[in-house]
């Protein structure tokens, strides 16, 4: 039960964390913030490292029931998500460049 509890709990807030990140990106891209992109882009990252470690650990059965001690079965919605944020962190690093200012 915690394991499902904790599975789908982590898969809502990495959506979440996704969707304020698009808006956010969207909302900088617009105002020219472009420097803005790269924190997210940091961040992403980040939440990218933990949601590929966590999709690890919940793919493995044996490791459910030593973590947790209980077990639940996995979808492909976290794989679809972690792909998700390769694709936004991708943009953000592109759409987060700024050109190069003329010297006088």
């Amino acid at each position: 039960m915690v394991a499902a509890i904790l599975y789908w709990g982590v898969i809502a807030a990495l959506i979440g964390w996704g969707l304020w990140n698009i808006l956010f990106s969207i909302i900088y891209v617009h105002n020219h913030e472009n420097g803005n992109l790269w924190f997210f882009a940091i961040l992403n990252t980040l939440t990218l490292i933990f949601g590929g470690i966590f999709m690890w650990v919940m793919n493995n059965a044996a490791w459910q029931r030593y973590w947790f001690t209980t077990g639940t079965k996995t979808s492909p919605i976290l794989g679809y998500l972690l792909i998700a944020y390769i694709v936004l962190v991708v943009l953000q690093v592109i759409f987060g460049r700024e050109g190069k200012q003329q010297t006088a």
